[in-house]
This record gives structure tokens, sequence and C-alpha cells, in this order.
């Protein structure tokens, strides 16, 4: 009996296990050759016919995804905008240049206003005065009473009693001159005949 066990334990230190390692075969070789052409029909022949184990077919799965997904990027067409260049357009219609009396009558517009207001007012029996504003009265005012007092007039060098207009007045030749002012100072009134300039408060 122990002969026996022997021989059977020498028998089986000769046989050699399969290896794990398996070749593949044609059949793997077209799935995967499919997969790379034709991924939808590749898969198919694949899970049809089970060429592979359930990983290997899973991953050949998820390889073929990721190639139709790749495919379809690349011939999906990409929208582009058209560039355009914008082109000068003309108006229909131009507005016609004014005239040179329109032109001037909008450059002396504030002229025009004061003559129509004064016309209306002159018409009413006023002058131009009434135009004007307090502080444009007192300032016109100034002006003339300053015009006035620095008018030359004319009297007689020795005891004066009135300034002229002229240097002769009447038979009266007054030579010298001062101005209104300075007559006003000294006290001289203003001759009736040749009314000179006189300032009144």
């Amino acid at each position: 009996m122990s002969q026996r066990n022997t021989s059977v334990g020498s028998a089986s230190t000769g046989v050699q296990r399969p290896s794990r390692k398996r070749a593949i075969s044609a059949r793997g070789l077209g799935g995967i050759l499919l997969l790379i052409l034709l991924p939808p029909v590749g898969l198919f022949y694949l899970w049809r016919n089970g060429v592979f184990r359930t990983r290997g077919r899973m991953l050949l799965t998820t390889l073929a995804a990721i190639e139709m997904m790749a495919i379809c990027v690349v011939l999906t067409p990409r929208a582009e905008v058209a560039t355009q260049k914008p082109l000068p357009v003309t108006p229909q219609s131009v507005t016609a240049a004014p005239e040179e009396e329109n032109l001037n009558a909008l450059y002396n517009i504030e002229e025009l206003l004061y003559e129509k207001n004064l016309a209306d007012v002159v018409a009413q029996g006023g002058s131009a005065n009434d135009l004007l504003t307090e502080e444009e009265k007192l300032e016109k005012q100034e002006v003339n009473r300053e015009e006035i007092l620095n008018t030359i007039v004319y009297a007689v060098y020795n005891h004066a009693q009135r300034y002229h207009s002229q240097m002769v007045c009447g038979t009266q030749t007054n030579g010298r001159a001062l101005t209104v002012q300075e007559a006003m100072m000294e006290a001289l009134s203003p001759c009736p005949d040749c009314n000179p300039p006189v300032w009144t408060d």
C-alpha cells in the first residue's frame, strides 16, 4: 500500500498545472479590431459571444465609450461667428446749412431780442432805461457821472463866475481849460447861453 502511494505521488509530481495566462484567441483579436474600427459593432460582438471575462469586457466598453466621445467631438462642426466689417452709410436726407442771414440772426439773438423788447416798450411810451435792471441803472448812472465830470469846459483866468462849453462864448474869450468837476469845486455856474454839461446829484 505504501508502494501505491509513492507511485501516485511520483506520478503527480510530473503533471504540470495549467497556466493562468491565457493567449488571446482569434475571436478576441477580431473583437478588439471591430471595437477600434466600429465601436458599437465591436461591443455587441464582445458581449454577445462572451469573448473576454466580465472585467475585461467592462474595461473595453469604457475605452470604446471614450473613443466614441472623442470621435463625436472631432466630427462635430464648430459654429464660427462670421465677422463682418461695418460699412459707412450716408444719410438719406441731409439738412441744408442755414443761410448767412440766418447765421447772423443766430449769432445776434440777444441783440435781436433786446431790440424787440425795446420796440415794445417804446410803443407803450417807455424808454431804453425801462429795460435795465436796478444794478444796470446804477452802473449807467455812474458812467454818465464820470463822463460829465471829466468833460473839458472853459472859463476866464481871473474872477470867473461861469464856465462855458466853448473857448469863445459871445464876445468873451475863455482861455482856461478845466473839467466840470473842477468848475464845480470852484463854485462856477454853467453859462446859460452855451449850455455846458452839468452834473446834478
